[in-house]
């Protein structure tokens, strides 16, 4: 029995030490902790990029009511255009020529001020496009510097699986 034991605490002690002898595992070394670096700071220039392109869209959807506004009002200046054309010609079919001319002269002036409107919301929409491209432009940036983060991490991993 006391062989056994002897035997059996033995064993024991070479299965425990065994064990114990197993090295710790080794803080990551210089380069990976650059690599997380690196990593981190791809992170943060992704959110940077996701916060502007958030800031475009909604600068873009402000310049569109904005658009669209303009449109109402070029809408409705250009009824009440038209209305004064069929006084104009009203006050011509009854031979009040003098109205007539004074109409003329109104009408070719709200004319002008609405071509000076749709000159200016034409402009707004060709910023309006220019801004979307430039936003376009930064989802597939963004989206390139996703990638080639996470081709980063996946090799960081690899790394470490190496390592240990």
């Amino acid at each position: 029995m006391k062989t056994k034991s002897l035997l059996l605490s033995g064993l024991l002690s070479l299965l425990s030490a065994a064990a114990f002898a197993q090295t710790p595992v080794a803080p990551p070394s210089g380069q990976l902790t650059q690599e997380s670096a690196e990593i981190r700071k791809d992170n943060n220039e992704v959110r940077r990029d996701t916060r502007d392109v958030r800031r475009d869209n909604a600068q873009i959807a402000n310049e569109r009511k904005d658009i669209a506004k303009d449109q109402r009002q070029i809408n409705t200046e250009r009824a009440e255009r038209n209305a004064d054309q069929r006084r104009e010609n009203r006050d011509i079919k009854s031979g009040n020529l003098s109205d007539a001319k004074k109409m003329d002269v109104a009408r070719r002036q709200e004319q002008r001020e609405i071509n000076a409107a749709r000159r200016d919301l034409n402009k707004d929409k060709t910023n309006l496009a220019h801004a979307r491209a430039d936003r376009n432009k930064d989802v597939a940036a963004r989206s390139d510097e996703r990638h080639e983060r996470n081709v980063a991490v996946a090799k960081r991993h690899r790394d470490m699986r190496t390592t240990h």
